[in-house]
This record gives structure tokens, C-alpha cells and sequence, in this order.
């Protein structure tokens, strides 16, 4: 049998959500009668790297590199999160240190900007088309810093070396509900619109009856008495099925951007 690779470094929020996304891969794999290895690949090995892997079986993928790879990847499911109804969807949220006394967007501007690399819907993609129709051709912030990770982009803030960050709502979601002393030191001062969210995916050369034989056991998983307590811990509902053409709006959201003259987000 063939191995294929797990991996949850996106939504790896914390050492105890790591330890819960390995279980369900495990679970996964067993149902599914796949033999699944699961990989951390840390920061800062590159992402680009993993997700060209032509082994790929339950790995989780960005929409806009996905969409940007020509959406070839196969897509298994994604978590059904605290924002999402019948679809997995997630939003950008626009963060700053509650110590700020900042309420809205606008408040931020002239302050410090982290922001992720252009690979990422959240960190650059979505932040951009929030940040778009404030701009008008003008520069926004005084300073931007790009940032590896989530987690790098709400340490930074945290330590005070910038002062507003976007954040993954999912993200946040598995945070907070680890550590929920970070309601009391984070404000939100913007949110995205809602689109589809990263999803596990399988590589583009995936067999036909594993990505088939994957989807069933996520389904299979969703519904399991058993699984619940740690459905709970993942703060999803269960596992939902996107399809390709969810993830068409990520394009558009680049595009909007741009015809309102603001191309990066620095």
C-alpha cells in the first residue's frame, strides 16, 4: 500500500489542536483503509514546498494557492467552523491590541501593519480586499512587515512590534478556545466577507478510489458518537465537501482590489 502524507500545519493553533488533528487523521486513515504518515512541517519550511508533493493525501490547503495552481488539487473536506452554515467558510478578521482604545478600520491607519506573504487568502488576499475601499490609490499604513504564519502575525502584535494583524477566523476560533485570555487582549476592528476556507486536500495525482475511499471516511467520521468530544475541540460541526467552483470568488477579490488602485497590502 502506498503511503500518503497528513498534515494540519495551518490550523496547528496549538500543541493540544496539533495532537487532536493527528488524531482524526489517524481515524481517518483507518476508516478509509489508507496508510497516512503525518507530517509537521514547521516554520519555516515553505509551504509551496508541501503542497507540490505528488504524495499528498489529507493536507491542508490555502484557497488561493489552490486557485492559483489552477485548482488541480482534489479536494477531500474541510471543516464546517463557527462561521460556516451548510459550506466551510471562513472570513479574514482584522485584529489590533485591545490596549489600542481602536474600535474600527479606519482608527488603524498610519500604525504598523504585519501581514503575510502574497501565497495566503487570509494574511494578504482577503486583508487586501478589506483594506481596498479605505485606500483610494494611498498608502494606508506607515510601516508593513510580512510575516510567516498566524501564529507569527499574532506574536508580533502581541509583543508590540506591529500594531494591527489579519488573523484566519478558524483560526482564532481554535485559539481562543484554548486560550480564552485572548478575548480580553484582542479587539477586532474589521471583518472579510465569508469564502470558502482552506480544505484537506489530496495531490492532483491522487487515485481516484483513495480520494474516494478519503471523502467517505471524513463523512463517516462527521457523524461517529465517537468523534464529537474532539469535533468540540476542533470547534467544527463536522466535514463538508466543497467544490471548485466555491473557491472562484478568491480571484475576484484580487481583482476588486486592483481596479480600486490598491495592489499590496503595505
Amino acid at each position: 500500500m502506498t503511503t500518503l502524507i497528513a498534515c494540519s500545519r495551518l490550523y496547528d493553533a496549538t500543541p493540544f489542536h496539533a495532537e487532536a488533528w493527528r488524531t482524526v487523521f489517524a481515524e481517518a486513515g483507518r476508516l478509509a483503509g489508507v496508510d497516512l504518515r503525518v507530517v509537521e512541517w514547521r516554520a519555516p519550511a515553505p509551504l509551496g514546498e508541501l503542497w507540490k508533493r505528488p504524495d499528498m493525501g489529507l493536507v491542508f490547503l490555502c484557497g488561493r494557492p489552490y486557485v492559483q495552481a489552477g485548482a488541480r488539487h482534489r479536494i477531500i473536506g474541510a471543516p464546517l467552523g463557527p462561521d460556516s452554515g451548510e459550506k466551510a467558510v471562513y472570513r479574514t478578521l482584522l485584529l489590533a491590541r485591545a490596549g489600542s482604545g481602536w474600535t474600527k478600520v479606519e482608527e488603524s491607519f498610519g500604525a504598523r501593519l504585519g501581514h503575510m506573504g502574497a501565497h495566503s487568502q487570509s494574511g494578504y488576499n482577503a486583508l487586501r480586499f478589506l483594506l481596498a475601499p479605505h485606500a483610494s490609490g494611498r498608502k494606508l499604513y506607515a510601516e508593513s512587515v510580512e510575516l510567516e504564519t498566524p501564529a507569527a502575525c499574532l506574536n508580533a502584535l502581541r509583543e508590540g512590534r506591529v500594531d494591527v494583524v489579519p488573523l484566519d477566523s478558524y483560526f482564532y476560533h481554535l485559539l481562543v478556545s484554548a486560550r480564552k485570555e485572548l478575548r480580553e487582549e484582542l479587539v477586532i476592528l474589521g471583518r472579510s466577507p465569508l469564502t470558502a476556507m482552506p480544505f484537506l486536500a489530496a495531490s492532483p495525482e491522487a487515485e481516484d478510489a483513495v480520494v474516494a475511499a478519503l471523502r467517505g471516511a471524513l463523512a463517516e467520521w462527521s457523524l461517529a458518537p465517537g468523534g464529537e468530544e474532539l469535533r468540540r475541540a476542533l470547534c467544527m460541526k463536522s466535514f463538508s465537501l466543497p467544490s471548485v467552483s466555491d473557491y472562484a470568488v478568491l480571484a475576484e477579490q484580487e481583482a476588486a482590489a486592483l481596479r480600486l488602485g490598491y495592489p499590496c497590502p503595505v
